[in-house]
């Protein structure tokens, strides 16, 4: 069993992040990006545990006991590519980011179908009640969509949440065995309150979405303003921990395989009228031989014609029985034979069809797209390329089904 390195502390746009990797399998970099990607044909299974910490020990200014109590929403999540972006710091939010920001709901961000857009899966977890709690989701990444996002509001407040935005999992080609988030409360840009209940006040213009601290906004009004403090204590905290891994290859359909058998031949001696038969096994890679024609009952004294041969010095066979003006012609077209033997033919095929949908609309599932046989190979050519390809589908967002796959 790998030993496991100490933790590893990284501080980037206010996140805290605690990792944990195996010894010789992982290891982090400074900015936290892949090197190299993980492999596509893996497909990935994490849990997310969101834990939140929002206690009026922690947090006592106006802290929110009664009608409402501190809460926190459902938790959203999108696994996704470089593509993809749900919220980012400094940025405009979306209109599908407002409304869940300012009032929880989910209608407009729920409306983004999964693998529009650079989205892998779409995943989400229960509500926590109260201020301090946790809540726990699985989801799906690959090694081209090895992003993840989320966002949770808190309840109450103006357009106030807490979130990671694009976190690779994927680091210098491996997958990460568990990593820990400590995060701050963000501020949408959306609403002008300063308090966890002030009324709706619509910022005009929108701002940019930015980090709530310890002493910005620098207004004595804020909710989150402790001008004696140096640093907020961390709110809430993601946890992501691999918990499993699927492989898929691609499936090779060489239609070939079964189209070309041995070539059969036959001739016939003419002194001695024995008649000869047998097979000419295909060589490697489905191709026939460059000399080898599909003619099975060609009569002659020699089965394969060889250009080396001198036909000139030749018998002229019996069967040639003409003027001798005609003879020099019939042993010129005999000798010209070779021509016969065409160059060899690569295997051509049609384009990828589109994806087909997924196998399953829970958990995982295979799409799959095919192409089509225009001409075989022959004499030698480029044998056919795969012609059906499949990849993982489905999400682990399922309502009412047991997730026995992660067990």
């Amino acid at each position: 069993m790998a030993a496991i390195l100490p933790w590893h502390l990284v501080v980037m746009s206010g996140i805290f992040v605690i990792f944990t990797a195996s010894h010789g399998e992982n290891s982090i970099n400074s900015e936290i990006t892949s090197l190299t990607g993980c492999k596509g044909d893996r497909l990935t299974v994490y849990k997310v545990i969101f834990k939140t910490f929002w206690s009026r020990e922690k947090f006592p200014k106006h802290y929110p006991d009664w009608r409402p109590l501190a809460q926190w929403s459902k938790l959203i999540g999108r696994s996704h590519n470089k593509s993809y972006t749900l919220w980012r710091l400094g940025s405009l939010a979306s209109e599908g980011v407002k409304i869940f920001t300012e009032t929880g709901k989910t209608d407009v961000l729920d409306a983004e179908a999964q693998g529009n857009g650079g989205v892998y899966d779409e995943f989400m977890a229960a509500p926590i009640s109260i201020g301090v709690g946790q809540t726990q989701a699985e989801f799906f990444v690959d090694g081209n969509h090895s992003k993840v996002s989320l966002m949770c509001h808190l309840h109450p407040s103006p357009d106030w949440f807490v979130g990671i935005d694009s976190f690779d999992l994927c680091v210098q080609g491996k997958w990460l065995d568990a990593v820990t988030l400590e995060v701050d409360p963000m501020d949408a840009g959306t609403d002008e309150g300063y308090t966890f209940t002030a009324p709706n006040w619509k910022s005009e213009p929108q701002e940019k979405i930015y980090r709530l601290t310890a002493q910005y906004p620098n207004n004595s009004a804020n909710s989150f303003y402790y001008p004696r403090r140096h640093k907020l204590p961390y709110i809430a905290t993601f946890t992501l921990l691999k918990e499993k891994e699927y492989e898929l290859s691609e499936i090779f359909y060489h239609e070939d395989t079964a189209k070309l058998s041995p070539q059969k031949y036959e001739y016939v001696e003419e002194e001695t009228n024995l008649v000869h038969r047998g097979k000419i096994e295909p060589p490697p890679k489905f191709a026939l031989r460059p000399n080898v024609h599909n003619k099975p009952h060609y009569k002659s004294k020699y089965p394969i014609n060889d250009p080396k041969k001198n036909h000139q010095n030749s018998p002229i066979p019996a069967t040639f029985n003409s003027p001798q003006k005609n003879t020099t012609k019939t042993t010129t077209t005999q000798h010209r034979r070779p021509k016969l033997r065409r160059g060899p033919r690569n295997c051509r095929v049609t384009e990828w069809s589109e994806w087909s949908e997924c196998s399953r609309t829970c958990g995982i599932g295979q799409m799959r797209r095919t192409r089509i046989v225009v001409k075989h190979a022959r004499r030698g050519g480029r044998p056919c390329p795969n012609l059906v390809i499949q990849k993982w589908c489905g999400s682990a967002k399922c309502v009412g089904v047991p997730t026995r796959y992660f067990e």
